[in-house]
């Protein structure tokens, strides 16, 4: 867990952004109705600052027609409004709920868009080859094979081999061929109305993951090196060892500092000049800013 003083200004840009994310969709809705723009989905968005929201990048896939008026005119509106700013679709993160109108009982599907993507594709044609579904989203393999088994699972789509049988339902995704071919279930049925079948991917869940510690291990050494230039600014020559011992007690109620990491960050500062050894004596430090 990441909590301490270190973080709370970064939690703040977070807590703006979701603010003024809140502020920009009215201004979006007005603008659309200035400009007459009908064509678009009802949707919520949320402008994140890269710096604050430690998220990875998100896969490319052709976007789809139905999302494709959305998701232009407010690129437009946002880099009309800020200009010189780049705006990135983070589609991992992104959801939406669809309806069923092939079924007797309407469902609503609690999607993500990656789900969206192939599942809107069924509106065209009621069966795809795996080989197909990828050309046609331009979704990664091992994206969209994760998908596809989602979505199998949840019998909402049907798997059948080259010889037209049905494939058993407890298969991976390895065993998943190009050349087989998926079908909407037009026999679905569900004992619930509202279907959440929007669950991580795991290369995606991964990803974030590491640069959530990244993010954390970048913060610490900065952390880090800020409590070596207070101690040796009060102190100005200390022994390395007592060093690294002031800096674990200092910091311990908010993290405790790995040794190999103190090294680094007190190699870094005498780099910076912040600090150097003494001639005579190679483990006394001495501060020099």
């Amino acid at each position: 867990q990441a909590c301490g003083f270190e973080y709370t200004s970064k939690l703040q840009r977070m807590f703006q952004d979701i603010g003024v994310s809140k502020t920009l969709l009215t201004e979006y809705e007005k603008y659309c109705e200035n400009n007459s723009i009908t064509d678009t989905i009802d949707f919520t968005v949320m402008v994140l600052s890269s710096n604050s929201w430690p998220f990875s990048g998100s896969s490319n896939f052709v976007i789809p027609l139905e999302l494709k008026s959305t998701f232009n005119s407010f690129t437009e509106f946002y880099t009309h409004r800020h200009n010189g700013r780049k705006l990135t679709w983070l589609h991992q993160h992104s959801k939406g709920e669809l309806q069923t109108y092939f079924t007797t009982q309407k469902y609503i599907l609690q999607v993500s868009t990656y789900q969206m993507v192939v599942l809107l594709l069924f509106n065209k044609v009621l069966t795809w080859t795996v080989e197909r579904l990828q050309d046609e989203t331009q979704i990664k393999s091992e994206l969209l094979l994760q998908v596809i088994l989602g979505l199998l699972k949840s019998k909402l789509l049907l798997c059948t081999d080259i010889n037209e049988d049905e494939i058993d339902e407890d298969f991976k995704e390895s065993d998943i061929k190009t050349h087989y071919s998926i079908r909407l279930s037009t026999d679905f049925r569900s004992k619930k109305l509202r279907i959440n079948l929007n669950v991580p991917l795991k290369s995606v869940e991964q990803k974030d993951i590491e640069g959530v510690h990244r993010t954390i291990d970048e913060d610490r050494k900065m952390v880090i090196q800020a409590a070596i230039v207070r101690i040796m600014k009060a102190r100005q020559t200390l022994k390395h060892a007592l060093l690294m011992q002031e800096v674990i007690q200092q910091l311990s109620s908010r993290f405790r500092p790995k040794i190999p990491v103190i090294k680094k960050c007190i190699d870094v500062l005498i780099e910076k000049e912040y600090l150097e050894r003494q001639s005579n004596e190679k483990d006394v430090l001495r501060y020099l800013a």
